[in-house]
């Protein structure tokens, strides 16, 4: 088993940081979707006011 794990350690450690990063990627998103950020980068002309964030500010 060790020799495997040996002989496969770049591959494991190439999967393993892959996953880190999709983790942190899905982490990312659901962090600005529960702060309804959704992406808005508060430039107003480049949405015609119709994200959600340029919607608040507009009422």
């Amino acid at each position: 088993m060790f020799a495997w794990i040996a002989d496969n350690a770049l591959t494991i450690a190439t999967v393993a940081a892959v996953l880190l990063m999709l983790g942190f990627a899905v982490y990312s998103v659901v962090k600005d979707k529960k702060n309804n950020n959704g992406g808005c980068t508060g430039n107003c002309g480049t949405c015609g006011m119709s994200c959600s964030c340029c919607g608040k500010k507009k009422k």
